[in-house]
């Protein structure tokens, strides 16, 4: 038997799928960056490391590597870079050591490109593998009178390196390195990279002002400046803001639109922080604390 709706029912129902196609979609709510936090609202800590000085996520892999002074800041060949899980586990304590040729001393900042992971110390900047943790090779800063090789950057296949104790800037190229800027107005502690390709330094000492630095032009500029006076060591840039760690006030700081603000407050002096950005965790490493505190950026 077949049966047939009433055309006044059709005219119902086509009605209010109409509305229904026409209503506003909800939008899905926007996350706010959660200030004021401190260490109650810490989300994991890592302990067990020797002087972890900086940290570097990598998103292939997800995982931290945090690089390690093992006590002295120049050359006792003890340096290590750690592998740790992205929910705070110590894959391997020593993942990454220096040879009897290119000993490791005092691990800095780091960056990885591709397969490698680059980390300064006391006299250069070591290159590995990062998913074997092999050391690939050494660039060496010897010709160069160097005060504390510290970050590393890249832009457009080649790596910038910051001087603090000189206040200068190297770049690797080809695994050569070159002195690009001397004099800088400020000792430059931290480096990363803007969205518009621009290179921003963290000021350790002649602040509070953040300049950038315009590779092609050869140029440099206020970038924004900071609330605190100086010690500034690290800096990233998440979701359209710059986030720096400072050892001035033990905090790290909020820049968004050239406004800063003291935005969660640490437990110890920070040093050279990472982001996991498809999370929105920051880490944050202590020296002299031996631990890593990961805390959430947004809610």
């Amino acid at each position: 038997m077949k049966t047939s709706i009433p055309k006044t029912t059709g005219i119902v129902m086509l009605a209010v799928l109409f509305i229904a196609s026409c209503a506003p979609k909800e939008e899905p709510k926007t996350k706010d960056w959660k200030r004021g936090q401190d260490f109650s609202t810490v989300s994991f800590s890592v302990e067990g490391f020797d002087g972890p000085e900086a940290v570097r996520y990598d998103e292939e892999l997800d995982v931290y590597f945090v690089s390690c002074f093992v006590g002295s800041t120049s050359g006792d060949a003890n340096g290590y870079v750690s592998r740790v899980s992205s929910n705070g586990v110590i894959e391997e304590l020593r993942f990454m050591t220096g040879t009897e040729e290119y000993p490791f001393d005092a691990g800095r900042g780091m960056y990885i490109t591709g397969d490698t992971l680059w980390v300064a110390d006391h006299s250069g900047v070591h290159y590995f593998n990062k998913k074997s943790g092999d050391h690939l090779g050494f660039v060496d800063f010897s010709d160069f009178e160097t005060g504390f090789i510290n970050d590393i950057v890249e832009k457009d296949g080649d790596l910038y390196v910051t001087d603090t104790g000189q206040r200068k800037l190297y770049r690797i190229r080809d695994f050569e390195a070159e002195l690009v800027k001397d004099n800088l107005p400020i000792m430059p502690n931290g480096i990363t990279k803007l969205p518009d390709g621009n290179l921003v330094f963290a000021p350790w000492n002649d602040g509070p002002e953040i300049y950038q630095y315009d590779v092609e032009t050869d140029m440099l500029s206020v970038y924004g400046t900071a609330a605190g006076s100086d010690n500034y060591d690290g800096i990233e840039f998440y979701d359209g803001a710059l986030i720096t760690s400072t050892q001035f006030d033990s905090s790290l700081h909020l820049m968004i639109d050239g406004k800063d603000e003291l935005f969660i407050k640490l437990p110890g002096r920070p040093a050279d922080i990472a982001i996991d950005p498809n999370r929105g965790v920051v880490a944050v490493p202590y020296v002299a604390l031996n631990r890593v505190d990961f805390w959430v950026l947004k809610e």
